[in-house]
């Protein structure tokens, strides 16, 4: 494929970027530049796999916190079952499972 000239205006440190970045991949600046402009397409990919990404994330972040959540509540009821439990097995039982116990012993 036959190449075209162009010409191009850039400020001195976008300049001296450029070639610092050829120079990493041992590469003329010229030819530097045009793997930048051939790969542009794969960054646009890129960046938008990065926004779905992201997406998912946050929506996982959600779903765990909702999960930690549930995790809280069935603990604290984990922890009453087990207060009515010892109180049972001591005797302090509530009123009204001592009634329960009363009534039902009686029938």
């Amino acid at each position: 494929m036959a190449k075209e000239s162009i010409t191009i205006r850039l400020e001195g440190e976008l300049i001296e970027g450029l070639e610092e970045e050829a120079e990493e991949e041992s590469v003329s600046r010229s030819e530097y530049i045009r793997q930048i402009l051939r790969e542009r397409g794969k960054s646009e990919e890129l960046q938008e796999e990065v926004a779905t990404l992201r997406e998912r994330l946050e929506g996982r972040e959600e779903r765990v916190s909702e999960l930690e959540e549930q995790l809280a509540r069935r603990s604290n009821i984990e922890e009453k079952v087990d207060t009515l439990a010892k109180r049972q097995e001591t005797g302090n039982a509530p009123f009204f499972v001592k009634w329960y116990r009363w009534f039902r012993e009686g029938e």
